[in-house]
């Protein structure tokens, strides 16, 4: 009798010491989450990298747009990334990435076949330069 005991005591020691370990993995990430919501940074991500694959897209050859990013170039500061590198195009996967932080940042695809390039002005202005494609010889 008193062997089934133990066993179901240390049974409930198990269970509850996994469900412990589980809630506080499950709110650090939360937390994780809620410290970068705030800073606002993801957001600011997604929206700048949707909107610029989106000026892209609607753009003609030999265009040249400019687009003021004076609030990621605040929050990009703060967090030590230089604003050259703030945007980011893959011309292979056609893809725009936007990261305000030095571990990541958020990726959105376009769908036009440019050569795109992009530059920072002094004045905090993104310069985006849309060329034809050069045909392969």
């Amino acid at each position: 009798m008193l062997n089934k005991r133990a066993e179901s005591s240390d049974n409930i020691v198990l269970e509850t010491t996994i469900f412990i370990i589980l809630n506080l993995v499950f709110f650090a990430a939360m937390l994780y989450f809620v410290n970068s919501s705030a800073q606002k940074a993801f957001v600011y991500e997604q929206t700048y990298s949707k909107e610029i694959a989106l000026l892209i897209d609607s753009a003609n050859p030999d265009m040249a747009i400019s687009l003021d990013i004076s609030k990621l170039v605040s929050i990009a500061e703060k967090n030590n990334v230089d604003k050259n590198k703030i945007v980011r195009i893959d011309e292979k996967e056609n893809k725009i990435t936007v990261s305000l932080n030095t571990r990541s940042g958020y990726s959105y695809t376009y769908f036009s076949d440019y050569n795109v390039l992009t530059s920072v002005s002094s004045d905090n202005m993104l310069i985006i330069k849309i060329k034809n494609k050069e045909p392969l010889a």
